[in-house]
């Protein structure tokens, strides 16, 4: 094994790895907000409506969106422009695609940077009804875009082996029925 194909399978598993961790994170922030949701129905049904609960679904459906959108970009799953980029040939269209993941990567590591910020500044906010610090609210942000950038790593490394089946490191396109294409 050559020391560019050990870094890949280093990044395919960190990837592989960040996914798992993800989409673990989702299920459960997904099942906490659908039993809440049966929770306060039935307790306000029954005319002693819970307080806190709606604040809490709130917070967590803030978690699956930006966590949430790292299982949607390492199983491919997000918009693109598969259309127009498999209309160039192999050489443009593996400069454009890497063209636009660091145009991608630039974004993450922004959007990382001000929300990781903005997190530790709020770690003195606390919740409207649930007292606890607004801050591990608000690193569901920064915790999505640094799995996002494990992904769009291994993304971009294997895009620059000149071998390598373009599909495979798209970002749109979908899952296959065995796993990530």
């Amino acid at each position: 094994m050559t020391k560019k194909d050990a870094i890949k399978h280093f990044l395919k598993k960190a990837s592989d790895y960040a996914y798992l961790i993800a989409k673990w994170i989702v299920l459960v922030y997904i099942t906490a907000v659908t039993i809440l949701a049966i929770l306060g129905v039935f307790f306000r049904s029954a005319g002693k409506a819970l307080s806190w609960n709606e604040e809490l679904m709130r917070w967590l459906l803030i978690g699956i969106g930006y966590i949430g959108a790292s299982v949607a970009l390492k199983i491919r799953s997000h918009i693109g422009i598969e259309f127009f980029l498999l209309k160039l040939k192999t050489p443009v269209r593996k400069i454009a695609i890497m063209f636009g993941y660091v145009f991608i990567v630039i974004f993450l590591v922004i959007i990382f940077w001000y929300t990781l910020q903005a997190s530790l500044m709020a770690r003195y906010q606390l919740g409207a009804i649930i007292r606890i610090p607004m801050l591990w609210v608000k690193l569901n942000i920064p915790l999505g875009c640094i799995l996002m950038l494990i992904h769009m790593t291994y993304f971009l490394v294997g895009l620059w082996d000149e071998k390598t089946n373009l599909r495979e490191y798209m970002i749109s396109g979908g899952q296959s029925e065995g796993g990530v294409e």
